[in-house]
């Protein structure tokens, strides 16, 4: 049952992030960029690595401002 409801919950989210327009992409990353993600979330400068590599696309494409946990 638990994986039941994690599977809805999961859907339900990804659901919610198409509807605000957001896209799921899948990408490979080297060592190092890896490696310096991880050691960004560990030092709590982001929540996630996922909202580390959005703040670093947003910041390439985008053009707007690192925004940072302080």
């Amino acid at each position: 049952m638990a994986d039941l409801s994690r599977s809805l919950r999961v859907k339900r989210l990804r659901n919610l992030r198409r509807e605000r327009g957001d896209r799921e992409m899948n990408v490979w990353i080297s060592k190092p960029a890896g490696d310096a993600i991880d050691e960004a979330v560990e030092r709590g400068r982001f929540k996630s690595r996922q909202e580390a590599i959005a703040c670093a696309l947003e910041a390439a494409f985008v053009r707007k401002e690192l925004k940072t946990v302080t």
